[in-house]
C-alpha cells in the first residue's frame, strides 16, 4: 500500500471536500485536495489528481447535461492542446522543485482571486487564452481551473457548472493521454488513484446536500485557510529538504 492508513483517511477527506466544492462552483478539486495529497505523496502530482478530476467532471457533465453547449467551449479546448504540449515539454526540462513551488503559488493565487472580482469578459480571445493557460497549468501542476473559471465568473451558475465540467472532462483526458504517451504515468500512479475514487462519488453526493442547506459562502473561509496552510507546508518542504 502506497499510503499509510491514517494518511489515507486524510486524503479521502480532502478529496471529498474538493469534489463537493467543484460540484457546487465549477472548479475546486485541485485547489482544496491537491496541496494535501502532494504533502502525503508528491507522486500525486499531476496524473492521479488529473484522473480524479476527470471522473468528477464526467459526473458533473451528467448532472448538468441539459445546460451543456459544446460550441461555447470549443475554442478553449482547442487552445488547451498547445498549452498541454508545452506543459509536457516543461516536465521534461525543468526540475521537480520548480513544479512544487509553481504549484503552491498557483494555488495561493487562485484562492486570493476568489476574494477579488476580476472583470474578464466571456469572449473568444479570452476563452482561447484561458484554455491555453489551463492546459499548461493543468498538465504540469494539475491546477487548470482558475484561468477558465475567471472567464466564466459572470455566467449563470448552472451553465458555469455544466460547461466547466465538459471543459475539464475533455481537457483532462487530453492531458492524461499526453502524460501517458510521454511516459509520465505508471502503475504506481494507478495505485495512488484507485483508493481515492470512492471519495469522488461521496463528495459529488455531498454537494447535493450543501447546495440545499449551506451554500458555497460558508465553506469559502475554511477552504482558503486549509489550502493556504497546505501550500505553505509544501513550500517549506521544497526549500528545506
Amino acid at each position: 500500500m502506497l499510503i499509510e492508513s491514517s494518511l489515507l483517511v486524510v486524503a479521502l477527506i480532502a478529496v471529498i471536500a474538493g469534489s463537493a466544492l467543484q460540484s457546487m462552483s465549477g472548479f475546486g478539486l485541485a485547489v482544496i485536495a491537491s496541496p494535501v495529497l502532494v504533502i502525503i505523496n508528491p507522486n500525486f502530482l499531476p496524473a492521479p489528481i488529473l484522473a480524479l478530476g476527470c471522473i468528477l467532471s464526467l459526473l458533473n457533465c451528467i448532472r448538468y447535461r441539459q445546460q451543456l453547449h459544446f460550441s461555447n467551449i470549443k475554442l478553449a479546448l482547442l487552445a488547451r492542446i498547445p498549452g498541454s504540449i508545452l506543459g509536457i515539454l516543461l516536465l521534461a526540462l525543468l526540475p521537480s522543485i520548480f513544479f512544487s513551488v509553481g504549484f503552491s503559488l498557483l494555488i495561493m493565487l487562485s484562492v486570493l482571486l476568489t476574494y477579488r472580482r476580476v472583470n474578464i469578459h466571456h469572449s473568444s480571445k479570452n476563452l482561447m487564452l484561458a484554455g491555453f493557460c489551463s492546459g499548461l497549468m493543468g498538465t504540469t501542476t494539475s491546477v487548470g481551473g482558475p484561468p477558465i473559471a475567471l472567464v466564466y465568473q459572470n455566467s449563470n451558475l448552472c451553465t458555469l457548472r455544466a460547461e466547466l465540467g465538459l471543459f475539464f472532462l475533455i481537457g483532462t483526458l487530453v492531458s492524461l493521454a499526453m502524460l501517458f504517451a510521454s511516459g509520465n504515468i505508471n502503475y504506481a500512479h494507478v495505485q495512488l488513484t484507485l483508493p481515492l475514487v470512492p471519495a469522488i462519488f461521496v463528495g459529488f453526493g455531498v454537494s447535493f446536500y450543501l447546495d440545499k442547506y449551506l451554500g458555497q459562502r460558508y465553506l469559502k473561509p475554511l477552504i482558503a485557510a486549509i489550502s493556504l496552510t497546505s501550500c505553505g507546508i509544501i513550500l517549506l518542504k521544497a526549500f528545506l529538504y
